[in-house]
């Protein structure tokens, strides 16, 4: 996930704090913190299985379009199955557009307290 949509999401899991992306969490990128594994799981992101995949973990990346780093790695994917299982967002089919749903908007503001 990237765009306006990634970057509010990575800012507000920083602040709340469900990840530490200070350096001292490490060269490797992020960490979850306790309260944010104990959140994420409550959502449903299999945070313990995702740094068995074949990707970093967590760590910022630069989005392009907004200059602001957005939650990249096995973490960011799972919150993007996450996103379009439960229907948060729907993706374009002809792009990798994607739309927040009337869902998405409600349970973004009450998950993570973000205006859409």
């Amino acid at each position: 996930m990237a765009g306006r949509l990634a970057v509010q999401l990575h800012d507000r899991m920083e602040a709340l704090p469900w990840i530490d992306a200070s350096p001292a969490a490490g060269a490797n990128g992020y960490e979850v913190t306790a309260e944010g594994a104990r959140q994420l799981g409550r959502l449903g992101v299999d945070v313990e299985g995702a740094p068995a995949r074949r990707r970093r973990f967590a760590y910022g990346c630069l989005d392009w379009s907004e200059w602001r780093p957005h939650l990249a790695g096995a973490l960011g994917a799972e919150l993007m199955k996450l996103a379009l299982r439960r229907r948060w967002i729907d993706q374009d089919l002809d792009s990798r557009a994607l739309a927040v749903t009337r869902t998405g908007e409600h349970e973004l503001r009450s998950r993570f307290s973000m205006e859409i």
